[in-house]
Formats: structure tokens, sequence, C-alpha cells
């Protein structure tokens, strides 16, 4: 078996995990990455991005296995989303198609990706998926879709403990919708289950932490309330104010060029009533099993943030 990896997105919130992961297990790996990165055992970092024909070249330079976890999930324009969560996979598939060989291909999409038409960013994975549906002989691909992932250095997740700290806790349009949740080490481990795996080639996969019908808002804070021990406040935002909300960091954003995260498209993937993982043709519990339940995830994610003073 070729231990040599091709990843991008090493540098993010999931990317990063599973950097270390699949160092740990003594896999070397080569990295794309567009900023300056100190050296590391077993990383060969690639300076470059999906536009640079040449870094995409060695990037796939003795591999077998591309993994690709690049994408935005933020940014101030279509455009722009398709940019990176759609065009970024098809200049990779020409990549392999110039390498030549056979190459699996795991890409780490979102459970949006279903449904398309919700937002942007939705689209746009969507897309990408799509992309690499479509090809012929290319690659070997399995796509991964992720609910919501959380974990230690996710900066989101702390916002919301934060907030719990404050004894506030925000819950959009209806504490009973319903979304599934996953640790990201959880999720690397489920990445690289998949590594040389052909039982799972062709296929879309969902996954999460086990828990069968996901959790609704209100577990969830009731939830991390409890870790933290104490009882906060509770604020359901109506849509139609989120919606404000939404639209006018949509204009601050345009008139001071930055990406908002909360924009007026992702109000609606924050509103929609379910996104809990469909469990059919999921990972073989042989495979692979989830380790964090929410309360264990959480309690090790908010221990995390206090040893290392977030919190």
């Amino acid at each position: 078996m070729n231990k040599r990896i091709a990843l991008t997105g090493a540098t993010g919130f999931v990317g990063s995990h599973l950097l270390d992961e699949l160092v740990s297990r003594g896999y070397d790996v080569n990295a794309l990455t567009r900023r300056s990165q100190p050296t590391r055992s077993n990383v060969n970092w690639i300076s470059g991005d999906f536009d640079d024909q040449e870094a995409l070249d060695e990037l796939l330079k003795d591999v077998r296995v591309v993994i690709n976890v690049a994408g935005l999930v933020k940014a101030n324009s279509k455009d722009a989303f398709a940019n990176a969560n759609t065009r970024s996979v098809e200049k990779l598939l020409r990549a392999c198609d110039r390498a030549d060989k056979s190459l699996q291909f795991i890409h780490i999409s979102t459970l949006a990706a279903r449904e398309e038409n919700i937002s942007n960013y939705a689209d746009s994975k969507y897309n990408g998926e799509k992309a690499l549906t479509q090809t012929i002989d290319t690659v070997n691909w399995t796509i991964l879709r992720p609910p919501a992932v959380y974990g230690p250095t996710d900066k989101e997740t702390l916002k919301i403990f934060k907030l719990l700290k404050w004894r506030i806790a925000l819950i959009p349009t209806n504490p009973d919708h319903r979304v599934s949740w996953i640790h990201v080490s959880d999720l690397a481990s489920a990445i690289i289950s998949l590594i040389d795996n052909e039982r799972y080639s062709g296929k879309i996969l969902e996954i999460d932490d086990g828990a069968k019908n996901g959790y609704s808002h209100e577990e969830f804070y009731r939830i991390a309330s409890d870790i933290l021990n104490i009882k906060p406040l509770t604020i359901t935002f109506p849509k139609f104010l989120l919606k404000i909300m939404g639209h006018t960091n949509d204009l601050f954003g345009t008139v001071f060029n930055y990406a908002p995260m909360l924009s007026a498209k992702k109000v609606n993937e924050l509103c929609h009533h379910d996104w809990v993982c469909n469990k059919s043709g999921d990972l073989n519990d042989e495979d692979w099993q989830a380790q964090y339940d929410l309360r264990k995830g959480l309690k090790q994610t908010l221990d995390w943030y206090k040893n290392n003073k977030y919190i």
C-alpha cells in the first residue's frame, strides 16, 4: 500500500485535524497550502492553489489517494463560492487526468449539498459533487457528507460556549428543528477508513455520531448548558429577524468587502427543519464507529478551550 496521500485544505479546521491523524498513523502527506508553513515531519508542503497547475501536478506526485477537504463556508458572492467549492474540484480532477494513473478521490462535501437550492454555499458544494460524479474512468471516487462538525480549535462552537457563559442560548427559528453532529476526530478517522477501501467506491455517504434522529436545537443547548452547569436564558430568533440581520450583513459585506458568516442565504440553512443524516448506505461498523456522542464530544471540546485559555 502506498502510504503517501495528497491533501487539500490541510490548514483549515477539519483538514488540520485530518493531517495530524494521517501523520500519527504513519502516512506521508503532500499538502497544498497558499501560505508558508513550518517544516513538519512526514509532510511535504506544496506552495500554491487550485489555479496553479504546476502545484497541483506536484501535489499528485507519488500518490494513489487524493483527499479534498478544501472549500469555503462563507463568501461574499455566488461566484466566490463556485470558485472555491466547484471549480476547485474541476481543476483538481483535471490534474488527476494529467497524472495518467489510477487514483482514489475522497471528497469532503457537506450535508447541505442535498438541499442545493437553499443557499449559494449548498449549491456550490452540490455542483462540486456533480463534477466528481460525472467523471468517467478518471478517478475512483467517494463523497463524504458530514453534518455540523465541532471540536477543538473550532471557532463557531467557541462562540456558542462564550454566549452560554453569559447565560444566553440563541436558537434559530424553532427549538425542535433537528441537526446531526460529528466530532472532528471522528470525522478524520472516518475519512481515513475510506483509504484503499473499495467497498464505498462511487457512493455518497452521510455520517454522524450515531444518534438515530440527531439532536433538536433544544437538546443541543441543554447538553451544552449541563456541561457548563448553568441555566441560560433561551432566545428563539424568528426567521424574519434573522433575514433582516442577514441582509444587513450582506450589505456591509459588499460595502466593506468582507464575507459575513450570517448572510441572508445562510439563514435558509440555519432555519431548515431537518439536517439529520440519512443512514442508508453509511459506513459499516467494522470499518468505522464514532467514539464521541454529543455530550462526550462537547465536554472534550470545552476542556480544550479551557486548557488553552479561550474560555
